[in-house]
């Protein structure tokens, strides 16, 4: 993925970059910055975006699945 892309998604989407790190376990750094383009979008962030983005998970699905509290 790329970061446009990934940009793309989260846009589509209506996610924020906060919402992004929660769901894949990362910092909300580590997000705006994946955003920004200074590092590539990790394989696994991908993943969970995409399985987001096609309905394979949803909201409800996240919550019971993650354990730090929603930001």
């Amino acid at each position: 993925m790329t970061t446009e892309e990934y940009r793309d998604l989260l846009e589509r989407n209506r996610l924020r970059q906060v919402d992004a790190a929660w769901m894949c376990g990362i910092g909300e750094r580590h997000a705006r910055s994946i955003a920004l383009g200074k590092f590539p979008v990790p394989q696994y962030v991908a993943t969970i975006l995409l399985a987001y983005d096609e309905g394979l998970i949803d909201g409800p699905w996240l919550v019971r699945h993650i354990d730090r509290p929603v930001p």
